[in-house]
């Protein structure tokens, strides 16, 4: 059987050849010729996390929608192309995403962890924590996000209503056209990941090591999940503000995405039903808009 990794390195260099779309791609990313050692210790950790996750999937997390096996990888773009993408192909289901998507985000979390307003907000000292380690839980948050919002587009078959080309591209050309299927779409997508993001940190495998990097050791139950649903909240918003920002100038009605105060309001709606759900966070910080008021600077920002 041919493995997954040759079939998408065909795959992106056949789209070279027969259209515009994949210009300034090179193919799969070779992890090997990443230029820091940090760096690529990182994406193979990160790869291999994500597929073991992918490989272990199971009816009841896809719906009960069947699909092939999935793959996880990097693609080898220039600067300027920071995308993912969602398709499927020889008998597999594909997550793929660019270096300079991997490396803006890694930027963005870089940037936050050692921001006093983002210490503020999460009710941290400043240094309380190593900015390295927060800066890693962060980014992790934010890819695991973003993966989770290409695994819902197959699961929930968003792809199978794609155009011809079978390909959900995340971040299109501005020009591209939408309509308000693709924005409820988008908006499934990013509250099924958000279902999965918190029930991983805060009810699944990744609730110890998160407890672990963040040196929750002296705090009670209930600030460990508020410190967590706080990191993902901020993580998640700084994410919508860093990819989709700018004046809107399109009609609403023939954008691919909501806006962005639209995304982060229901992003946080689902979290709060989340938790309402699991009664993980005491209904009082929901109640009393605490997930609201630290936000809010940020979220006018997006505006």
């Amino acid at each position: 059987m041919t493995p997954p990794e040759v079939i998408l390195d065909r795959w992106v260099k056949a789209r070279l050849r027969d259209s515009r779309e994949f210009d300034g791609y090179a193919g799969k990313l070779d992890i090997e010729r990443v230029w820091s050692s940090a760096l690529r210790t990182f994406l193979f950790g990160f790869q291999n996390a994500m597929n073991e996750a992918l490989r272990l999937e199971n009816a009841n997390s896809s719906g009960g929608t069947k699909h092939p096996p999935f793959h996880f990888d990097y693609l080898d773009a220039s600067v300027e192309i920071k995308n993912a993408h969602a398709f499927q192909h020889e008998d597999f289901s594909f997550i793929v995403v660019t270096l300079p998507l991997i490396e803006l985000i890694l930027e963005v979390s870089q940037r936050l962890s050692r921001s006093a307003i983002a210490a503020q907000l999460l009710r941290l000292e400043l240094g309380a924590l190593q900015p390295d380690i927060l800066q890693g839980f962060l980014a992790q948050i934010q890819l695991l996000f973003l993966i989770g919002h290409e695994y819902t587009h197959h699961v929930h078959q968003h792809i199978a209503r794609r155009d011809q080309s079978g390909v959900w591209t995340e971040f299109p050309h501005p020009e591209t056209p939408g309509n308000i299927d693709s924005q409820a779409e988008e908006l499934d997508a990013d509250g099924y990941a958000t279902y999965l993001v918190l029930t991983h940190l805060l009810r699944g495998e990744g609730r110890l090591g998160a407890f672990i990097q963040l040196k929750t050791a002296n705090m009670s139950a209930a600030d460990r999940d508020e410190l967590i649903l706080s990191c993902f909240l901020l993580a998640v918003l700084a994410f919508f503000c860093t990819f989709w920002h700018g004046e809107i100038v399109a009609s609403l009605y023939e954008l691919k995405h909501p806006p962005p105060p639209v995304r982060i309001k229901y992003a946080i709606r689902v979290a709060e039903m989340w938790c309402g759900q699991f009664g993980s966070v005491s209904q009082s910080w929901l109640v009393l808009g605490s997930s609201k008021t630290y936000l809010a600077p940020l979220q006018e920002r997006s505006g």
